[in-house]
């Protein structure tokens, strides 16, 4: 029996407040026998706010999220699922916004509109990530 447990893609956290994206479980959404589609959730978790809000991922989004990892590693800001038919997630990495560090803020553009900005006193381990995903491509593997 294959294990059903979720698998995190994304976990920024400083050991009190997180943002982090689960995958569920794979699906079709062609219509055929082949996985095309990832079921994922974006959790927020801090002393002040929590929720979480559910997504669809397909394999152009795990390359972008590639993408975005290369760009934060080195420093940039990354805008991920900038599609609009999800929410979006926004990284800064700089310690040049209000906060002086690590801030990932989730905006919930197709459902409440709320946006949630986190900031995270440690600095994210971005080689993590990118096993993380590794993992994720792995054990999920999509069609195009």
């Amino acid at each position: 029996m294959p294990d059903s447990s979720p698998v995190e893609l994304m976990s920024l956290t400083d050991g009190e407040q997180v943002v982090s994206v689960r995958i569920v479980e794979r699906m079709s959404f062609s219509g055929t026998d082949r996985y095309d589609t990832l079921r994922a959730e974006i959790v927020v978790d801090t002393g002040f706010v929590s929720g979480r809000v559910e997504l669809y991922l397909n394999a152009y989004d795990l390359d972008r999220w590639a993408e975005v990892l290369e760009s934060v590693a080195a420093g940039g800001k990354g805008t991920w699922l900038e599609s609009g038919r999800s929410p979006r997630i926004m990284i800064d990495p700089t310690d040049e916004n209000e906060s002086g560090c690590t801030e990932v803020s989730v905006y919930d553009v197709t459902g409440s509109q709320v946006v949630v900005t986190v900031p995270l006193m440690d600095r994210p381990d971005w080689d993590a990530h990118r096993q993380m995903l590794a993992v994720v491509r792995s054990r999920f593997q999509l069609e195009r």
